[in-house]
């Protein structure tokens, strides 16, 4: 439609990518997350850094996981835009890594390499991970907290 603004693109980190299948299948579980940030969800184009998705494929092998779920999880993460990591990733991570060092909080570097994919992009960050609130101060974007289920 004329004048509609083009959709948000939020990046999603892997603690909320891997409670999405859990949401379509029991929303009960997740009826205390805000319904207006959920609608903002689903309005949005989302994103995951290769971060989250290199630390899904770990999980499949972690798990041993059998070819027929690793192919239904690689065709949900299909659906993802896919944001490769560089330079200004690269600065935006050490730039992180030592606001987290300094602060005494030693956020974890997969962490670290997501949060700056959303920096570096000017995109909001989903996460249902309360690591991040440690980098609050020297996040330049929105984090969208998720609490897990109570």
């Amino acid at each position: 439609m004329a004048g509609e603004s083009p959709p948000e693109i939020l990046v999603c980190d892997t603690s909320f990518v891997s409670r999405l299948p859990a949401l379509r299948v029991d929303s009960d579980r997740f009826a205390h997350w805000d319904d207006e940030v959920v609608a903002r969800i689903d309005r949005a184009i989302l994103a995951i850094s290769v971060v989250t998705l290199a630390e899904i494929r770990f999980g499949y092998k972690k798990a041993c996981w059998g070819q027929a779920r690793i192919d239904e999880s690689e065709h949900r993460l299909a659906s993802f835009l896919h944001i490769p990591l560089d330079e200004p990733d690269l600065d935006e991570w050490a730039s992180l890594r030592d606001y987290s060092r300094r602060k005494g909080c030693q956020a974890g570097d997969n962490d670290l390499w997501i949060a700056s994919t959303a920096n570096t992009r000017n995109f909001p960050l989903v996460t249902c991970d309360k690591d991040h609130d440690r980098l609050d101060d020297h996040m330049r974007v929105p984090v969208i907290y998720l609490p897990p289920h109570p």
